[in-house]
């Protein structure tokens, strides 16, 4: 059983061919996809200042040498929010439909959706094309994924609420293939996330300081005070994925870290490929060094994986959804007592 990796793209001829490098190392774990976009061209849930500019002759080259390895680019058209209707009727017919006609002229036949009428709009104009729902649409359950699939939805990356549900993640299954988001470590249950991504789509920036750097201070904030945080979110290590696939039939993984650089995707994707990870679970998400101006997360909180895997962390969840009526340190304790004997 061969596992495949959905990761992101950094879109850098040097990065492609490290990625082609490593597919050829690791022949069970293989890279099928580079997911992202490019600034200013198409709207995407990152803002324009996060991800890079290229040219039309970068991009066609970019996809025909991906394509001629064996991997696909997968467009991410997964803004959360796609503004006034009014206003995304006048920009689709007047620009962003002529750009996903080039896009798909050049090689792209697989896109990231959040929006429904996207979804609808590209099934359309693409029948043949793969449309992938985005973890942006939270998709939690069998009958979502049936609601996804009668639009023309070809597969969903499941909601990372749901991570550890493997019975939810099974039946999904029966409606979708499904994709799981590995190393995303927003909190579990996050009451800014569908916020943050909102006001990434309509391009703010991170780093600005109005209301204390919001949103994106806040969660951080929460996790400096109370560093369990990282055991309750829905963070999957390198070692766990030969477990989704045995207890749960997944086999597709998407690998997050397209807005950094190289020297922080490479190892992280590594990392995945060997299946095994032994290192502090925050290096696992993507460095978000100074996040509203606030310490990296991997530089004051060391949760070591070989040490999570000792105490059979993720066992907790293989026979049951544990987590989906629970109340953390209320009804359920696992993931405090867990971080309790780490520290001990």
């Amino acid at each position: 059983m061969t596992i495949g990796l959905n990761v992101g793209n950094l879109w850098t001829h040097s990065y492609l061919d490290k990625v082609i490098a490593l597919n050829k190392k690791y022949q069970d774990v293989q890279v099928t996809s580079l997911f992202g976009s490019i600034a200013y061209l198409t709207p995407t849930a990152r803002s324009f200042d996060r991800i890079p500019e290229r040219t039309e002759k970068f991009i066609t080259g970019y996809i025909a040498k991906a394509k001629d390895n064996g991997i696909s680019i997968r467009y991410t058209l997964n803004q959360s929010c796609i503004g006034p209707l009014q206003d995304f009727h006048t920009s689709f017919s007047d620009i962003l439909k002529n750009k996903i006609y080039w896009l798909h002229s050049i090689g792209i036949s697989e896109w990231t959706v959040t929006s429904p009428l996207l979804v609808e709009l590209l099934r359309r104009m693409f029948p043949d094309d793969f449309i992938e729902v985005s973890t942006i649409a939270e998709v939690a359950t069998a009958q979502d994924a049936a609601r996804w699939s009668d639009l023309g939805a070809s597969a969903v990356n499941v909601s990372t609420s749901i991570n550890r549900d493997f019975k939810k993640l099974m039946l999904i299954g029966t409606e979708l293939p499904v994709s799981v988001l590995c190393n995303e470590a927003c909190l579990y249950r996050c009451p800014w996330r569908r916020e943050c991504y909102n006001l990434s789509s309509h391009d703010s920036r991170r780093s600005e300081e109005l209301f204390g750097y919001y949103p994106f201070r806040r969660c951080n904030e929460v996790r400096l005070k109370h560093p369990e945080e990282w055991l309750r979110s829905r963070l999957v290590v390198p070692q766990w994925i030969p477990e989704y696939a045995n207890k749960a039939g997944v086999t597709h993984f998407k690998i997050a870290y397209r807005t950094h650089p190289e020297e922080v995707a490479i190892p992280m994707l590594e990392a995945y490929m060997k299946l095994y990870f032994t290192g502090n679970l925050c290096s696992l998400w993507p460095t978000i060094s100074k996040l509203g101006n606030t310490p990296e997360p991997k530089d004051v909180t060391n949760i070591p994986c070989d040490k999570l895997d000792e105490l059979m962390f993720i066992n907790h969840w293989f026979d049951g959804d544990l987590c989906s009526n629970q109340v953390c340190d209320v009804t359920c304790f696992h993931c405090s007592n867990t971080y309790s004997k780490l520290k001990g």
